[in-house]
């Protein structure tokens, strides 16, 4: 996700009641009543049926019960469930406050069962900006309204790998959506767009993954696609060769959205990434979306805290990969068009690495804002002028092979970097965390040192 995050800001993340109850309230957690003392419920696989037209889905959730009790709690705070069977037999419909417990009893808690659960979802409109928008033609349900779509665990702890099939589409247009994930991803990442499309093959990796595009069929559709995406095969070749392996599939796609309305960047919705119709022909939005199939989705973040390991650690791999591959030098836009404005007042700045973990109310607070993109990018262009580049891409690289398709946090990448420099270093290292991650002040020369790079 990059400037779409003042789509959100803007909406609130929430907007009127749905046909069972509110829309999830910011920093709702799924599941709420679970005793503390089981072990938590793992949702393995989910399969969406959707009709678009009829506004009506079906899941299949493959999941793990939480242990002992046997039972498997469900986020529908947007939904009407009509029906829930498990194993292929009924149960009896058990919803209250927004969330559905499915409980069962005299099935072994610790086997995974199939859950299909029949509902209808409502109609959402760009004011609440969190669901099915036809007007639009494109869902968005980050970073937790995942429940006005299907049924979902929001945590960001629990991954599943996600199939869809989508129906209900009108005459004349295409939906693009994955078939499979292939991998555990979180829950915000599945996506559908619905347009008059035009696909255009952007090239093939050395590792085998097809790059592509889509756009909307207008006058300037064709040329803004080709421009944002003329690295972006070499983009997605540098997360592969220097990070790891693509996890979501054989192919990836930048799909083009109309959020109606102005630049909001786009949203990570691997293996098929949304972009916004002004950003279309924006090489680093292009970049930054495909990253996110390394951080943020490929490693997810374990707390909302560590909102730092998604959105710093792609912002800065999208300037290291453009640069590398011949797209350009991105910190002077960073810093002159982003940067300042964060420290010199005009722009929201805080602490981007908070010590608490998913106790803040994400949507509501400062943490969600262009500060961590930023100050998390400036800090690891630093760590690189300190151990070196490449040697960054290095540890990079092996935490993204340690903990794809996992949670990580902040912590562990930092306890990484620590691990990889040395001791006469650590001291260096300790004040680029404290100047850019634990302190909201910039440091005095931020602009200088993130805009200027001294690799070794």
């Amino acid at each position: 996700m990059w400037a779409a995050i003042w789509l959100m800001l803007w909406a609130g993340g929430c907007g009127p009641a749905g046909p069972e109850g509110d829309t999830p309230a910011p920093g709702k957690k799924p599941g709420g009543g679970k005793d503390p003392a089981e072990t938590p419920q793992d949702l393995l696989h989910t399969d969406l049926a959707l009709n678009l037209t009829a506004l009506t889905g079906r899941a299949t959730i493959t999941a793990v019960p939480s242990s002992p009790s046997g039972k498997v709690r469900l986020d529908v705070a947007g939904l009407t469930v009509s029906r829930v069977a498990v194993d292929g037999r009924e149960v009896e419909l058990s919803v209250a406050a927004g969330t559905l417990t499915v409980n069962t009893e005299g099935k072994d808690a610790t086997a995974p069962i199939d859950i299909v659960v029949d509902y209808a979802f409502s109609v959402r409109t760009p004011l609440t900006f969190d669901g099915w928008m036809p007007g639009l033609g494109v869902s968005f349900v980050w970073p937790y309204y995942c429940s006005n779509l299907f049924p979902c665990d929001p945590s960001m702890s629990d991954g599943l790998v996600y199939s869809m099939d989508v129906s209900g589409v009108g005459a004349g247009l295409t939906a693009i959506y994955p078939r499979t994930t292939t991998s555990d991803g979180p829950a915000y990442m599945a996506g559908v767009a619905v347009g008059d499309y035009v696909e255009i093959a952007v090239g093939t990796t050395p590792a085998g993954t097809e790059i592509k595009a889509w756009y909307l069929a207008n006058p300037r559709g064709d040329q803004a696609a080709r421009q944002g995406t003329a690295h972006l095969m070499e983009v997605f070749d540098y997360y592969e060769t220097h990070y790891g392996p693509y996890a979501f599939g054989p192919e990836y796609g930048s799909v083009e959205v109309d959020w109606g309305a102005d630049s909001w960047g786009g949203m990570e919705h691997h293996p098929y990434s949304h972009i916004g119709t002004f950003d279309m022909n924006d090489e680093e939005v292009h970049a930054h979306e495909a990253g996110h199939g390394w951080f943020g989705d490929g490693v997810r973040i374990a707390c909302w805290e560590d909102f730092v390991l998604s959105e710093g650690t792609t912002t800065y791999i999208a300037a290291r990969s453009m640069e590398q591959v011949g797209g350009g030098d991105l910190w002077a836009y960073y810093v002159d068009d982003f940067l300042e404005p964060i420290c010199q007042g005009a722009g929201v700045n805080t602490v981007i690495l908070p010590t608490t973990c998913n106790k803040i109310d994400f949507v509501n607070n400062d943490l969600w804002s262009l500060a961590t993109y930023m100050k998390g990018a400036c800090f690891y262009e630093d760590v690189a002028d300190l151990i070196g580049p490449a040697e960054l891409d290095t540890v990079i690289g092996d935490f993204y092979r340690d903990n794809v398709n996992t949670a990580a946090r902040m912590t562990d990448m930092l306890d990484a970097i620590y691990a990889h420099t040395s001791p006469a270093d650590q001291a260096a290292l300790q004040t680029l965390e404290d100047e850019w991650l634990r302190t909201k002040a910039c440091p005095t020369d931020y602009a200088t040192r993130c805009r200027s790079r001294q690799p070794r």
